[in-house]
């Protein structure tokens, strides 16, 4: 998605871990911090404990921010710092205390990539200090302040309806509504008082919302007190926002609070799968990732969870010392029992748009992301289909699938499929693909063993991990590391497989050469099927199409590691890609599925992929 959201917090200090103690829900606890964190758990887990403690740290900075630090008695005696009034925080102050014991009191440590920390103490109730160490420097004012703890945290506060007739109020009323629960009833005085970045907010819409626009407030001065009016228009047709739907005034102060603090160290989200359907979630994943500042968002959402990268899933447990980076896609299992899940929002996309895309495993997660840089929004945020995904290499379970969701639906389906080659030879693939033009209307075999090895471009890969050790050495200090070197491990891990592959392959051609005629022997077709593999891998770049991508992309990951201290992911790699590196075939694919998205059930004579 090409939003005008450009990076601004760059330079800015980092938060890298926090360390709870007798706060909330945790009697001890760490979580340490990325640029992506998507805080996942059951109810009562902690996630929001973790917020809590930010939206505490956001209003305390903002008045260190304004006002000297006074004396006040820290956890080691007297310091210097500054009282906060939890009273202007939407924060219950009675539960501050871990199980409401106060006798001792609470802290959480904000810890910064440029070794300085700030601490919230709490030693009774009703009772909160903001006390900064700069490591020995002296913090006495505010400008000493702003130095040495650059990292402003923003957030999405509580969101609702607006308001039916809003008033013109002046413009503190409107700075003060971006960081508390009158947000949405001062919606219409955020943009009139702060209207800098209105066009930026334009855009986006226009973009997220097809048909959609929105025009600056208004004032209107024939009442006895001035009213703000922001109008809507919808194909041409214009209306005020209060008689829009709740869902789209909810996007458009979600996607205000995105733009007017896009500036900050840290952005916070508290459960947005609330207020916004699949389609939403997944377009707000995407304007985060291009925000800038560090994410962090806590949600029960298994469409989130899909969509993020998985060591950007950060598993929450109050009965657990710290939280849990998923590092192993196997993890994900124990974060979707936790949430739970259903095929109701799949039903859903379905009935709307009467097309659905069968895919391997999360193959779509990378197909999304190939269509994002080609440009292909729609495709990327599966607008016009919903997509369900089988248990590998499976055309019969799609058939049965798509039966039963046309009977469940009571009516006629568009099915695409995207399914891996493995080893099979052409002759399967064609004979696959004719079996299943009876109920599919677009069938896509890739000509690589499988998606994954559409990553295997060594530029693209040491891209991301110079990238990747950049924002590293940025984040945290200490030296760069070493080059990672990729073509070389890429090439010698296609030499040690090719016996594998090349057994395989013959495996398979014979099988299948076998069911369909029982006349030749082994010797003929092993010697056909050689000659078929030997013609196929003395392409220049065969090897890396045809041996195992995901074991080849873990054994770069591994090396790059161990190299560079630095991991990479399918995302990063695709980011890096030039694009005159994205493989053709996948341009292909991504155009099929542009096709897909608009295939109509008007017509019985759908051109077959």
């Amino acid at each position: 998605m090409h939003t005008a959201l450009s990076t601004e917090s760059s330079q800015m200090d980092h938060f890298t871990r926090v360390e709870f103690r007798r706060f909330k829900a945790f009697t001890s606890f760490r979580i340490d911090l990325r640029h992506f964190n998507v805080l996942v758990g059951p109810n009562n887990a902690g996630k929001s404990t973790i917020l809590a403690a930010f939206r505490i740290l956001a209003a305390a900075m903002r008045r260190a921010s304004s006002k000297n630090p006074t004396a006040i008695r820290g956890p080691n005696g007297q310091t210097m710092g500054w009282i906060v009034d939890l009273r202007t925080i939407s924060i219950a102050e009675e539960n501050i205390f871990y199980n409401y014991d106060d006798r001792d009191p609470a802290t959480v440590t904000f810890h910064l990539s440029n070794g300085n920390t700030l601490t919230l103490f709490f030693p009774e109730e009703k009772s909160c200090y903001l006390i900064p160490d700069a490591q020995g420097k002296q913090v006495l004012n505010t400008t000493n302040f702003k130095k040495h703890f650059d990292c402003p945290v923003g957030f999405v506060p509580i969101l609702g309806p607006v308001e039916h007739r809003e008033q013109l109020y002046q413009e503190e009323a409107a700075r003060l509504a971006l960081f508390n629960y009158r947000a949405a009833r001062n919606f219409r005085n955020i943009w009139y008082h702060y209207p800098e970045r209105f066009e930026d907010f334009r855009s986006a819409l226009q973009q997220t919302w097809p048909g959609m626009d929105i025009q600056r407030p208004e004032v209107d001065r024939s009442h006895d007190k001035p009213l703000l009016f922001m109008y809507c228009p919808e194909d041409r047709i214009p209306r005020e926002l209060f008689w829009s739907g709740f869902g789209f005034q909810v996007w458009c102060q979600m996607l205000t609070h995105i733009i007017q603090q896009k500036n900050v160290s840290l952005f916070l989200i508290d459960e947005p799968d609330i207020y916004l359907h699949s389609d939403l979630q997944r377009q707000l994943l995407g304007l985060l990732r291009n925000l800038g500042p560090d994410i962090l968002l806590a949600t029960h959402s298994t469409e989130i969870v899909s969509e993020a990268e998985t060591d950007d899933i950060v598993l929450i447990n109050k009965k657990r010392r710290s939280a849990q980076r998923i590092k192993d896609p196997s993890q994900l299992r124990e974060v979707f029992a936790a949430l739970g899940s259903n095929l109701n929002p799949i039903l859903t996309q379905l009935a709307k748009t009467r097309r659905v895309l069968f895919v391997e495993g999360k193959d779509f997660q990378i197909i999304s992301r190939f269509a994002k840089k080609l440009g292909a929004d729609d495709v990327a945020l599966r607008r016009d289909f919903a997509v369900v995904p089988t248990e590998g290499f499976n055309p019969e379970k799609i058939r049965n699938l798509k039966a039963g969701m046309e009977a469940t639906l009571g009516g006629k389906l568009i099915a695409a499929a995207i399914l891996d080659r493995d080893y099979r030879s052409e002759n399967e693939c064609k004979s696959i693909k004719s079996a299943c033009d009876s109920f599919c209307d677009y069938i896509i075999i890739h000509k690589r063993k499988e998606l994954e090895n559409f990553l295997l471009i060594p530029s693209a890969i040491d891209r991301a991990a110079r990238q990747r050790i950049a924002d590293r050495v940025r984040r945290s200090g200490g030296a760069g590391a070493g080059e990672p070197k990729t073509v070389g491990t890429l090439e010698a891990s296609a030499l040690a497989r090719k016996i594998y592959v090349q057994s395989q392959y013959i495996t398979n051609y014979r099988r299948f050469e076998r069911a369909r005629s029982s006349t030749l022997n082994d010797a003929t077709l092993s010697e056909k099927a050689l000659n078929e593999f030997e013609e196929r891998w003395s392409g220049i770049n065969a090897p890396l199409e045809l041996m195992p991508g995901k074991e080849a992309l873990a054994e770069v990951s591994k090396h790059i590691q161990e190299r560079c201290g630095v991991s990479i992911t399918p995302t990063a790699i695709i980011d890096a890609m030039l694009m005159n590196e994205v493989p053709h075939e996948m341009v292909e694919l991504i155009k099929m599925l542009t096709e897909f998205s608009c295939a109509s059930l008007e017509t019985d004579d759908t051109e077959h992929a």
